[in-house]
């Protein structure tokens, strides 16, 4: 055994010892309990161990499964907070051959051990990045690299380490006049680095030095990535560059594309090429690190002919490239309007992701955000860029999309000649239902005067919009009554759940209900049943499902609804926390939760002001009737706002059952406000004057009542207002008036 090896092997028993006669002393000379000798030697090696002896012992027990030995020392290395760079000095000095990552990743699946090395592992994956970027030893790799051929391969490893951050370095030494020899080595250097070098170099092709312009095209030659070509065939094209480096760039792009399959692409299309590549995050594109937090966006600095990288936040580099390759694309073409629609995709998207707190560099303060330049563009680029967001399925970015359209669309930019379906008449069909409301809305708002491909969904979304500030209707299918109402029970508190043993039964239940959250069914025929009527009930068409199966039924459930985003899969007997935490995820793959109490409120009221523009409208091509279910389970609202708002729309329906419904909830409204209580009798006139008295009998004795006994004044005068609106017989106004006589 070598001499090393004894050391690193025997070390761990001399700190032991060490401890434990430290222990000893301080007992009396007494050992101490064995019980306790395992926990207070660890202890005590921790604290006096160097931080090498601590990372050495800390792989050594977790080596020999000593779980709390190794736990131990682990936590003396974090409490000892150590910079990065010297914990990993400290793991490489006492490796010793052992694989530093190998035992780290061995101790996650532990759990006593896992939040400690996972802690562990990150510190040392941030010194690793820290050593390799230190721009000394960058610096030193470069200037000695050509001393020897040893030389070259230690300084391409470290450099190979530090990535596309040596650029700026390579380029510093390239225009050194005093470091001409290093030309081609530095050339050799990027050559083997290879793709982390594009993304840099390709924005150094700005330089105004030709002979620095040369040597860097025939290094995006040599490379080779089909991503440097957009760059090379715009120096190739313009006459403005001397006939060498044009020659220049031809050669690079014959290197690159040697069968021509690009040639007949003109730099205008190959960046929309690559900002579409960019755009779908394809992966030979992606960031160079794509696990780290940030990574650098290049740009070329005329004052120092030199790079500049400046790191964004990872989730929206792919975002920034994108619009980088499309305003590369304008700069040629200004009149390119897939590339104004996808640079405006790409802002928008930027903006969605863009983690919580983060801000985006690239963008000086005083940048407009991206709405400014989405309602600046207007419908023609914007039905395309919806258009882009439907396909991402992605509805934060919709929803933006649709708030810039509606402010700027108008009837035209909104639904086209209305034989056509628009992005924005799909969006009514998409999953996200508080992307069906919006689209809803824009279109209501329009107010087209002819008729359009979709126009019968825009009511009943609306009314949807209403009907889900109210308990959400669970639909439970299930044979067994005793397994039916074991389940009912345990979700009744979120949902008003329905049930029944067959779907057919049930559906005959819900048939007035505006809205569905939920679908639970059995696996089987019941589903088909429920597939074929979702194709034609648009309340079914994205509501999410749950089937249940047996044990032996669920590994072949899932892969029969894996693709199906909508449905998921539950065990027979789940109780109500799986099924509402299942029913949770099928709303996240949707596009996130159902709105919040206060959202759905405000979209409710919205959604009544339009229902009540439609109303008012008598030539609008909506029927406002259809959104007559949602309204009547809207006054039953715990929101007086809400129901202040419905009981408008209903007193201005030219209907009998609106009227019916609106003066049921003023006679039954005794326990609410008395300005409610004023604002339904109010609204029961209006209806009147619009539809004429559709009351019967029960009802009008029942008004008359209230005009001749109710306490409260304000309730009674909007009473007698609706009384006499009603245009009640002669006998019930006799009534009235005998009744008050002294």
């Amino acid at each position: 055994m070598l001499k090393t090896e004894r050391s690193f092997l025997f070390r761990p028993l001399l700190l032991i010892a060490a401890a434990t006669v430290a222990l000893m002393s301080a007992n009396g000379g007494k050992a101490p309990a064995q019980d306790a000798d395992d926990q207070g030697t660890a202890q005590n090696s921790a604290a006096v161990a160097s931080l090498s002896d601590q990372a050495n012992l800390f792989m050594h027990y977790s080596l020999l499964g000593q779980q709390q030995l190794a736990h131990d020392f682990g936590q003396a290395i974090l409490n000892a907070n150590p910079s990065p760079v010297d914990l990993l000095n400290a793991f490489e000095q006492a490796a010793n051959g052992r694989d530093i990552d190998e035992i780290l990743d061995g101790n996650e699946q532990n759990d006593s051990l896992r939040d400690i090395s996972i802690k562990i592992s990150n510190l040392l994956q941030e010194g690793r990045i820290a050593l390799a970027r230190n721009p000394d030893r960058i610096t030193s790799a470069i200037v000695h690299m050509g001393d020897s051929p040893r030389a070259y391969v230690v300084s391409r490893d470290r450099l190979r380490a530090a990535g596309e951050f040596c650029a700026t370095f390579f380029i510093k030494y390239l225009n050194d006049p005093n470091y001409k020899q290093l030309e081609p080595f530095i050339f050799q250097m990027i050559s083997d680095l290879g793709k982390p070098m594009l993304n840099p170099l390709v924005q150094q092709l700005s330089t105004p030095v030709a002979s620095e312009k040369i040597f860097l095209i025939n290094a995006l030659g040599n490379i080779g990535y089909p991503q440097a070509l957009p760059y090379l065939r715009a120096i190739a094209d313009n006459p403005n560059n001397t006939s060498d480096v044009m020659a220049a760039a031809d050669k690079a792009i014959a290197n690159i594309d040697p069968k021509g399959q690009f040639s007949q692409f003109t730099a205008t299309e190959l960046f929309m090429w690559l900002a579409w590549g960019y755009f779908h995050n394809v992966p030979s594109l992606a960031p160079n690190q794509p696990a780290e937090p940030t990574n650098p966006v290049w740009y070329y600095d005329k004052g120092l002919d030199n790079l500049s990288g400046i790191e964004v936040p990872t989730p929206i580099w792919k975002d920034i490239q994108t619009m980088r390759a499309c305003e590369a694309a304008l700069a040629l073409d200004p009149s390119n309007s897939g590339a104004i629609s996808l640079w405006l995709a790409a802002d928008i998207r930027r903006e969605v992701d863009l983690p919580t707190g983060a801000t985006d560099p690239t963008q000086p303060a005083g940048t407009p955000d991206a709405h400014y330049y989405a309602v600046a563009a207007g419908p023609v680029y914007l039905n395309p860029v919806l258009q882009i967001a439907l396909q991402q399925e992605n509805s934060a970015m919709i929803l933006k999309v649709i708030t810039a359209l509606a402010q700027t669309g108008g009837v035209q930019g909104l639904i086209g000649s209305g034989t056509q379906s628009t992005p924005l008449i799909q969006a009514m069909s998409y999953p996200n239902i508080q992307v069906r409301f919006e689209a809803a809305a824009a279109l209501a708002a329009a107010n087209p005067e002819s008729a359009f491909s979709g126009a019968d969904q825009v009511v009943p979304l609306l009314g949807q919009a209403i009907a889900q500030t109210a308990k959400p209707v669970a639909v439970l299918v299930d044979p067994d009554p005793e397994n039916l109402n074991r389940l009912k029970a345990q979700i009744s508190d979120q949902f008003n759940v329905v049930g029944a043993p067959t779907l057919s039964e049930a559906i005959l239940q819900v048939q007035q209900t505006p809205y569905i959250a939920l679908m639970i069914v059995p696996s089987g025929d019941q589903v088909l049943q429920l597939q074929a009527m979702a194709a034609t009930d648009p309340r079914l068409a994205y509501t999410p499902v749950l089937v249940t199966g047996q044990p032996d039924q669920l590994t072949a459930l899932h892969g029969q609804f894996i693709n199906l985003p909508t449905y998921d899969v539950v065990p027979y007997t789940a109780d109500g926390s799986t099924v509402i935490s299942t029913y949770g995820q099928i709303l996240n793959r949707l596009g996130g939760p159902p709105p919040t109490d206060g959202e759905a409120a405000a979209f409710s009221i919205r959604s009544a002001g339009l229902l009540d523009s439609i109303a008012l409208n008598r030539a609008s091509i909506y029927d406002v009737n259809a959104a007559l279910p949602a309204l009547e389970l809207g006054l039953q609202n715990s929101d007086t706002q809400v129901v202040t708002a419905v009981a408008q729309v209903l007193g201005h329906m030219a209907n009998p059952e609106a009227q019916n419904v609106l003066a049921q909830a003023a006679l039954n409204s005794q326990s609410q406000p008395s300005d409610l209580r004023q604002t339904l009798y109010f609204d029961l006139a209006t209806s009147a004057r619009n539809a004429g008295n559709h009351l019967g009998s029960d009802q009008i004795n029942a008004l008359v009542q209230v005009v001749n006994s109710e306490s409260d004044q304000a309730v009674k005068i909007a009473a007698a207002e609706a009384l006499g609106a009603l245009n009640v017989p002669s006998n019930q106004a006799s009534a009235l008036i005998r009744a008050q006589a002294k």
